[in-house]
């Protein structure tokens, strides 16, 4: 929240300018003499003050998505941001590099405005209960972007709020090629978001599913293994970063027809980082045992490998001609299979795939969360040979340990079926993103 810093400034705690993550110079126009005034970008508030390192700033903002930055641009080029002081907005003037840097300092961290001086809306191409996903261009570039269209029903709709600055917040803290990436969030109106995301132009994995499924055509061991690998790889960051994705399905994977390598997971919308209690949420048939026989009243705590399981059903699935593990006419009946986790062997064996990626299956589909393997694990397994070293140095850039058995959070998926749609028990119902099978591009949320 902004407020101007007077007579109670004896009150308020200290800035720490030690934690200051970008700072600049900027230009506040006045009708007789400008003035100068120094920004400072800190992981929780945005301070304007005459002297650097100000203790009393005139102007604090806070950094939340019910806050907003304005933006006022000229020939494609940021010259100007704005906050709201005392019901009026207030420009402050900047190099074009520095308010680029500050800019995506805080982006998703705080609502921007002004979407249509930046973006073009193109097209929708996905639609769901409060949501809404187009194919958008950038003004500055004709860059292609999507956007995630987001509106509250009602103004009190805090949960769904919550949920949507939680999936904001858990995307943004990543950099991977095999995850979804976020680039900044408007705030259109007061209940609406406007989150811009990469464009993904390939296919769900649930649409290749489906025409392994009609054409009753078998996958190559060899492009199932690399499918599998990126989607491990990436699993293993996501876990590294004490996050449980909790909704991993074929729906919520991205992948390219041409290379099979190039996926991405995406809809962190049911995702907890840090978080050791939660509720039943997901999709039947992918959910973990251990999640789909909790209670629905029950809360507690599970570890990342309840991810690993709902990737072994998408894995199976991918070795069976789409056949699912848990089979059933009904919601239901897939749900009752899912929580017996009584899986046939032979539907997978008939196909003489490789004894390394049975082996392999079996383990990520272990029914005792003590006997499954880790992502990281899975990557060192001899279903793989030796790529793994390479690989992750590959994708990651970097080399970061992974720790075996992280104690974090998992999945569970409910109501569905092959065309599965989640959410989360005791807790508001996940939005709905249809894509279409022809550019099923952005956030996914449920088909």
């Amino acid at each position: 929240m902004l407020q101007s810093i007077g007579e109670t400034i004896q009150t308020q705690p200290s800035i720490n300018y030690g934690t200051v993550k970008y700072s600049f110079k900027c230009v506040r126009r006045h009708l007789f003499k400008d003035k100068v005034y120094y920004v400072h970008a800190l992981p929780n508030m945005i301070t304007i003050g005459e002297h650097i390192n100000d203790p009393n700033p005139k102007y604090k903002l806070e950094l939340n998505l019910k806050n907003i930055v304005y933006w006022k641009q000229e020939h494609g080029q940021n010259r100007a941001f704005g906050i709201k002081y005392k019901k009026n907005v207030k420009y402050f003037e900047a190099a074009s590099e520095q308010l680029q840097k500050f800019r995506q300092e805080i982006s998703c961290l705080i609502g921007f405005h002004s979407l249509d001086d930046h973006y073009k809306i193109d097209e929708l191409i996905g639609k769901g209960s409060f949501s809404s996903v187009y194919k958008i261009f950038r003004q500055q570039d004709k860059k292609v972007f999507a956007m995630k269209y987001v509106s509250s029903k009602q103004k009190n709709d805090k949960e769904n709020m919550q949920l949507v600055e939680n999936e904001i917040g858990i995307l943004r803290s990543f950099n991977h090629d095999s995850i979804l990436k976020i680039y900044e969030v408007y705030r259109v109106e007061e209940y609406h978001y406007g989150i811009i995301v990469e464009y993904l132009d390939g296919i769900a994995l649930s649409t290749l599913i489906d025409q392994l499924k009609k054409n009753q055509h078998v996958l190559k061991e060899s492009d199932i293994k690399t499918i599998l690998q990126a989607l491990l790889m990436a699993l293993a960051i996501i876990h590294q970063e004490q996050v449980i994705h909790r909704d991993i399905k074929p729906q919520n994977i991205m992948i390219s027809q041409q290379h099979y390598n190039s996926v991405k997971i995406i809809d962190f919308g049911l995702s907890i980082k840090n978080q050791l209690q939660y509720n039943r949420c997901g999709t039947p048939g992918y959910m973990a045992p251990e999640i789909v026989n909790m209670r629905k009243d029950q809360q507690r705590a599970w570890t990342s490998l309840c991810d690993i399981f709902s990737l072994g059903v998408v894995f199976f699935k991918l070795l069976s001609k789409g056949i699912s593990c848990f089979q059933g006419q009904t919601s239901d009946q897939v749900l009752a299979n899912n929580k017996k986790c009584q899986i046939d062997w032979s539907i997978v064996q008939q196909h003489n795939y490789s004894k390394n990626c049975i082996q392999l299956l079996k383990a990520m589909l272990a029914k005792d969360p003590d006997e499954r393997i880790t992502a990281y694990q899975a990557l060192q397994h001899p279903f793989f040979g030796d790529a793994f070293s390479t690989i992750y140095s590959d994708y990651v850039g970097h080399s970061i340990s992974l720790r075996s058995k992280q104690i974090l959070n998992p999945t569970l998926e409910k109501h569905n079926l092959d065309s599965q749609q989640s959410l989360e028990e005791n807790s508001v119902q996940k939005q709905h993103v249809y894509n279409r099978d022809i550019r099923p591009s952005i956030i996914s949320r449920r088909q």
